[in-house]
């Protein structure tokens, strides 16, 4: 696709950034995740003005908790969010006119500010960690998108009790049942959606990535390492609550569907086998997805990390969704789930940097690596 210079918008309690801030604006760093909350970064240049202080004024400006949100277009009219944010920490370095000062804004998503602020006891009595989620979510005016799960409690099992933040809550059941949860701006709308359901790699690639493909090259750098004892096999026995007797709960195979030819749990002879204790399982159904958790987890053996030409690929790598890369050989190419995707913006620049994970090695056949929109 023709490179286009890119052009980025931020905005400050749903307004367009003021003059003055824009600019003292020196760059903008923003880092999304499906593990941790999203993390914006903004700094600024500061001079004297006449009466010896600061301009602009960034601590009176950036109050706590204040809404703060980057979007970036590349090739597109309309920008795309890339983090909604609320103000968290604000810092000032620097040694005067000689050596400069700047001040540094760091915001966060509602998982590290607004939701993780109060600690409220509430019960949930008969409810899946999907319904909980979605109620948690809701209380936020955040659209969910969770994946129901069934219910493995009752009115007569122990009740669930939510004793921290409702960001923990979230995260503790994410925990257990090896799912993501995670906020990301709406391509559209730009608001927020709350993510609770197990990685999406089963969705179509959202673009390819080339290593060292002449022309076709967007990556500058790709990097992959393997740990191949790392995935795990899990078994361990659970008590049934009514009639006492001991019920196994085997997890000796991943769940998630394969994305290369070889799946990292089945390489490994003889595979390594866990047996956890002190399980806080309520009975039998839920000891066994505790222990598939960590069997689907420990599966994603295969790390990869890369500088993308965000130029060249033209519009936003998003964490939670696969993508292909080709040219990185036959063990190395293929489907890759992306987990992290850092930004650097500033007026001249924008660069994109990412980390993915992978459960197989090789390739199955049924990868496809036709980009439509690399082709515009």
């Amino acid at each position: 696709m023709p490179i286009v210079q890119p052009f980025f918008q931020v905005r400050l309690g749903f307004a367009p950034l003021p003059a003055p801030l824009l600019w003292a604006l020196e760059g903008i760093e923003a880092e999304c995740s499906v593990e941790t909350a999203s993390i914006l970064r903004l700094r600024f240049r500061l001079t004297r003005n006449f009466i010896g202080d600061w301009d602009p004024p960034i601590a009176d400006i950036f109050r706590p908790n204040l809404p703060v949100s980057v979007a970036v277009a590349a090739g597109l009219p309309i920008p795309e969010v890339v983090v909604n944010g609320f103000v968290r920490e604000v810092r000032q370095t620097g040694g005067g006119a000689q050596s400069g000062t700047t001040a540094e804004v760091v915001a966060m998503d509602a998982t590290a500010t607004i939701m993780n602020l109060i600690e409220q006891p509430m019960p949930h009595p008969n409810l899946d960690p999907a319904t909980i989620a979605t109620l948690i979510f809701g209380r936020y005016a955040i659209r969910p998108t969770p994946l129901p799960t069934p219910p493995t409690r009752t009115v007569m099992d122990i009740t669930t009790i939510q004793r921290g933040t409702d960001a923990r809550m979230l995260r503790e059941m994410a925990r257990a049942l090896s799912y993501e949860c995670y906020l990301q701006p709406d391509p559209i709308t730009g608001l927020d959606l709350g993510h609770f359901h197990p990685p999406l790699t089963m969705l179509p690639q959202q673009g390819v990535l080339s290593v060292d493909f002449g022309a076709a090259t967007n990556l500058h750098d790709f990097n992959v390492g393997y740990d191949t004892l790392a995935p795990t096999g899990v078994i361990s026995l659970g008590v049934d609550p009514n009639t006492g007797v001991p019920i196994p709960a085997p997890a000796l195979a991943s769940l998630q569907p394969p994305e290369g030819l070889e799946h990292t749990l089945m390489r490994a002879l003889p595979p390594p086998i866990r047996r956890p204790t002190a399980r806080d399982a309520a009975n039998p159904a839920e000891l066994f997805r505790q222990n598939q958790a960590i069997a689907d987890r420990s599966s994603r053996a295969i790390t990869a990390s890369g500088s993308v030409d965000a130029l060249k690929y033209g519009r936003l790598l998003r964490p939670g969704l696969p993508v292909l890369v080709r040219g990185a050989g036959r063990a190395h190419s293929g489907k890759y789930y992306v987990t992290a995707v850092s930004h650097s913006i500033s007026t001249a620049a924008w660069t994109q940097s990412f980390r993915a994970t992978r459960n197989a090695l090789g390739l199955n056949g049924t990868e496809v690596f036709i980009d439509p929109l690399a082709m515009a």
